[in-house]
């Protein structure tokens, strides 16, 4: 490692450092080994001046930055995988309608240039619950556009298919989920894709976090995962957020009941089918944290239980 790239990694935040190793093994350190260099060549192609790293850092290297023009942006840098693809994809795909726009991007490099939201306050910045329920199911259903004809997204078919991959790991009633809860996940899961509805190109991820304040008090999403599914599909990610304070609120069931009746208003869907999709995600959610190493899956496994209550 050389000293200016060592130097660089000082300015990351170690649970982003560690992270990154734990879910990309010796991959993730190569790809932290290359970042300083990555970068800098970025600045360049993309002719950006030095801005501020952005410090709450998840999956991906952020900063704000200026390029020559005087339009103020976000570097995004991640490992170059099918997430990163997908989600230039999507953005490509709203042409900025209802979602910030990609100024540039280079999927083989896992890059994107994005114009900056301004003042990019999240939708956790509205207190009242359901006001903010409200603003992120009128702002879902104006995302939802056709398939493109192209398979450049998966399918919310195959994202079931971390059924499959837990079952072959753990054979039988092993594996550290609750059996019960992936055997009910399971039979949900085959009914709704027995009876699947039409299918819209969705955003995949939206929830407070990724609903920003644009200019003009216009709301607008980020970070869309692109993937091919049936309207009750996205409304998982919203209902389980904020994480973790979500588990924390003082008559939970009621809450999601709320949410789930004023997206169901909104946008003019089944209450109980989006319950249902909601809690095979949530499962579904436990099932990748295991396969990521983490022990975030409690989480989703006690929030699966009660999104089951709002079932038949």
């Amino acid at each position: 490692m050389s000293p200016l790239t060592s130097s660089f990694l000082n300015t990351l935040p170690p649970e982003f450092i560690n992270r990154i190793v734990h879910i990309h093994g010796e991959a993730g350190k190569i790809w932290l080994d290359k970042l300083p260099d990555l970068r800098a060549s970025l600045f360049q192609r993309w002719s950006l001046k030095v801005g501020s790293p952005i410090p709450q850092l998840s999956y991906n290297y952020l900063e704000t930055v200026r390029d020559t023009e005087g339009n103020d942006l976000v570097l995004k840098i991640g490992l170059p995988d099918p997430e990163i693809r997908t989600e230039i994809n999507a953005l490509r795909a709203y042409k900025g309608k209802n979602a910030v726009q990609l100024f540039d991007a280079d999927a083989g490099l896992g890059a994107l240039l994005l114009k900056r939201v301004f003042p990019g306050d999240n939708l956790l910045s509205i207190r009242d619950d359901q006001k903010a329920t409200q603003i992120a199911g009128l702002l879902m259903g104006s995302l939802w556009i056709e398939p493109p004809e192209e398979n450049i997204f998966p399918t919310m078919d195959r994202w079931c298919r971390g059924f499959a991959r837990y079952r072959t790991r753990y054979p039988g009633t092993r594996g550290p989920l609750p059996a019960d809860q992936v055997k009910r996940a399971e039979r949900i899961t085959a009914e709704l894709l027995q009876s699947k509805e039409d299918a819209y190109l969705l955003h995949g991820d939206l929830h407070h976090m990724n609903i920003l304040l644009a200019e003009g008090g216009k709301w607008t999403c980020i970070d869309p995962k692109g993937v091919i599914g049936e309207a009750c599909f996205e409304v998982g990610p919203l209902l389980s957020n904020p994480l973790p304070g979500l588990l924390q609120q003082p008559d939970l069931e009621a809450l999601l009941s709320r949410r789930l009746n004023i997206l169901a208003e909104t946008l003019t869907l089944e209450s109980a089918r989006m319950a249902a999709w909601s809690y095979v995600r949530s499962v579904l959610s436990a099932i990748w944290s295991v396969e990521d190493g983490e022990e975030s899956w409690s989480y989703w496994i006690t929030l699966a239980e009660y999104l089951g209550r709002q079932l038949p």
